[in-house]
């Protein structure tokens, strides 16, 4: 990947697309991964927070009761 696909031109401004190091400063990159982003230069690395898939909640409907036997909801 070149230097020119790190940066984009928005309103006359230069504007950085990735992250760049802390500890290494401006012009040195983090490389993307699945589970992290990583120096190269100085080795610092973030891992990328997991998220759980969102349970859906089962909503449980009440038994039918059979033909003949008496219900308690029926007026």
């Amino acid at each position: 990947m070149s230097k020119v696909e790190h940066y984009e031109v928005s309103d006359d401004k230069l504007v950085r697309k990735k992250q760049t190091c802390p500890k290494c400063g401006d012009g040195v990159f983090l490389a993307e991964h699945s589970n992290r982003v990583s120096c190269g230069k100085c080795g610092y690395t973030e891992f990328k927070k997991k998220e759980k898939p969102k349970k859906e909640k089962k909503v449980e409907e009440a038994p039918v009761p059979e033909t003949g036997a008496p219900s308690l909801f029926d007026e």
